[in-house]
């Protein structure tokens, strides 16, 4: 039973407090911007291009502005609760309730599933872009290079908080300084009259604009792993806020910039011949199609075309920095909500355990780490299959697109409880001081909780009944053996 709630003062410091605040406002907005820019900035800038053109611009515009819907409930908690957790924790404090579990379920298999799926692109990137070029045997299984990284991963965030966010802020500098590199590239290209004609021609696609706003709305999650966090953040009730908004501000200008880059692209006939030649395309026409059926080969192109071979590979470079950051981010943020579980006795004690030279929850790190090689397998090796393959080794397909869907199953059902928490609490704590505050309540958490259900409705449905079949294991689980 999670410890009753309370809330005498405007922060409540609950938790444990053996964790070290070590993680500064750099550190963590290098957490959400390394979480959000992972390989949807290569994939779905070139597939909501090829969707709406310019306008495209629009649907990333309007993709923030809903997550920021959601961004500022947690904006608000992270002033009240400064405890990590995240979302689980602060549904635990509002509700105390043996039922906030059903959140942290969630969360502990949402946040490995992610990093999966990060592993997995990265291990499919690896085998098709870096192999050939380094010159390494291709009889290597395509997996082993993800397993390796996940490796690695966790033993970095065995040794420390500090650590961990040194790391990510030196992957996260890294990889946008390769991606300012490409926007250099493709605006020395720059036409105003390219842009304003193709988002002109795209900007009544109402329809087409707001689906495309839904799929690339999955990449603003990041906001939600700088929260899980928040234990190890100094003044987080200040930290975090800006942390949140100030990721989400810089992730929205790179890919406003890098949609206008690709726009500029597909309406060059020049880039055009050169990408059909390059992808053994019949004609330049098929080239625009092949933009959106394989946005991250047309954009390593893009890159190539505007700043010759040293761009193709830089272009690859940062885009495999970009998953290890976000799976770095992510072993972070799943291990704390295991640990924030395990205080309010709904994981076993053991998950609480605190490494007294590291300061880190090293069972909980351990545990997501297993986790996420389990859907590493699962999903990207035993149902997945290699590279180019439709069907996993069982016959069974699930592979990239099926762990992304569950990943957003998992995660989407847990904000839907955290909006819903801070309606909970206005009503339960009118007059709780609290240092932000989310305005428009109740409307504005009301569409937060709307356009996060429409998007679990547009989920495929393999993938729900995985969610649905997760949940029940956890409900299982929780009268078998924890409570």
């Amino acid at each position: 039973m999670a410890p009753p709630e309370t809330e005498p003062d405007s922060v409540v410091a609950t938790g444990n407090d053996s964790l070290e605040r070590n993680l500064g406002l750099l550190e963590s907005t290098a957490i959400g911007v390394g979480t959000m820019i992972a390989g949807g900035v290569f994939v779905l800038s070139g597939l909501a291009v090829a969707n709406v053109g310019a306008a495209a611009i629009v649907s990333f515009i309007l993709a923030a502005l809903v997550a920021s819907g959601t961004a500022l409930t947690y904006a608000e908690f992270a002033t009240i609760y400064t405890v990590d957790g995240g979302g689980y924790a602060y549904v635990a404090e509002v509700f105390d309730s043996d039922w906030s579990y059903l959140v942290g379920w969630l969360l502990i298999l949402g946040y490995p599933a992610s990093a999966a799926f990060y592993l997995a692109s990265f291990a499919d990137w690896f085998y098709r872009f870096s192999l050939p070029a380094i010159g390494l045997t291709e009889a290597l299984p395509y997996w082993i290079p993800g397993a390796i990284i996940l490796a690695v991963l966790v033993a970095i965030n065995l040794a420390g908080t500090e650590e961990t966010g040194t790391f990510q802020i030196v992957l996260t500098g890294l990889k946008i300084a390769l991606i300012g590199l490409f926007l250099v590239g493709g605006f020395s290209a720059f036409d105003a009259d390219v842009v304003a004609t193709s988002f002109a021609t795209n900007a009544t696609q109402f329809e087409d604009i707001a689906l495309t706003s839904a799929l690339v709305f999955i990449t603003f999650f990041g906001f939600e792993a700088i929260a899980t966090s928040e234990g190890e953040i100094e003044s987080p009730e200040r930290t975090v806020p800006r942390a949140i908004f100030l990721s989400i501000a810089i992730v929205s200008v790179l890919y406003v910039l890098v949609v206008t880059v690709v726009v500029l692209a597909i309406n060059d006939a020049g880039f055009l011949a050169f990408l059909a030649d390059r992808s053994g395309l019949s004609s330049s026409a098929a080239a625009t199609s092949f933009v959106a059926a394989h946005g991250e080969v047309a954009m390593a192109r893009a890159a190539q075309y505007y700043l010759g071979d040293v761009g193709f590979y830089v272009f690859i470079v940062g885009a495999l920095l970009s998953m290890i950051s976000a799976a770095n981010a992510t072993v972070l943020a799943g291990s704390r909500v295991k640990l924030a579980m395990a205080e309010r006795d709904h994981l076993p004690a053991a998950v609480d355990r605190i490494d007294p030279r590291s300061g880190v929850p090293t069972v909980a790190v351990v545990l997501t780490g297993g986790l996420i090689l389990a859907f590493y397998l699962v999903f990207g090796v035993f149902f997945g299959g290699s590279p180019g393959e439709t069907a996993g080794a069982h016959g069974l397909v699930l592979g990239l697109e099926s762990l992304a869907h569950f990943a957003d199953f998992m995660l989407l059902g847990g904000l839907v409880f955290v909006n819903i928490a801070l309606l909970r609490s206005r009503r339960k704590n009118p007059d709780l001081e609290r240092r932000f505050r989310v305005p428009g309540v109740p409307w504005v958490p009301l569409v937060a909780v709307g356009s996060n259900l429409a998007l679990l409705a547009s989920l495929e449905f393999v993938s729900v009944a995985l969610g649905s079949s997760a949940l029940i294991v956890g409900i299982v689980l929780w009268f078998a053996v924890i409570e």
